[in-house]
């Protein structure tokens, strides 16, 4: 189990060699659906998705964290209540 502040991603690097490629994009894709990760294909050599990749993955430790805060604060508050 991991902290459900953590953003995991399965990253296909070099998705320029198309003509070489050992995983498809489905299987990609598919394995990434299974192990509960976000997918995306880059390529170093022209930037392809980069950036895109770590926004991504900073958008979602954004949400994640901000869950995390929104609910500690409301089970504080409960307790405060109660």
């Amino acid at each position: 189990h991991s902290d459900t502040t953590v953003a995991r991603i399965l990253v296909g690097n070099k998705c320029d060699l198309e003509t070489i490629r050992d995983v498809s994009v489905e299987e990609g894709k598919s394995l990434a659906e299974a192990e509960g990760l976000f997918f995306m294909e880059t390529s170093a050599l022209d930037s392809t998705n980069v950036n895109k990749a770590f926004e991504l993955v900073i958008r979602e430790i954004y949400n994640n964290v901000s869950r995390k805060v929104l609910n500690s604060d409301t089970q504080k508050a409960e307790l405060t209540v109660n």
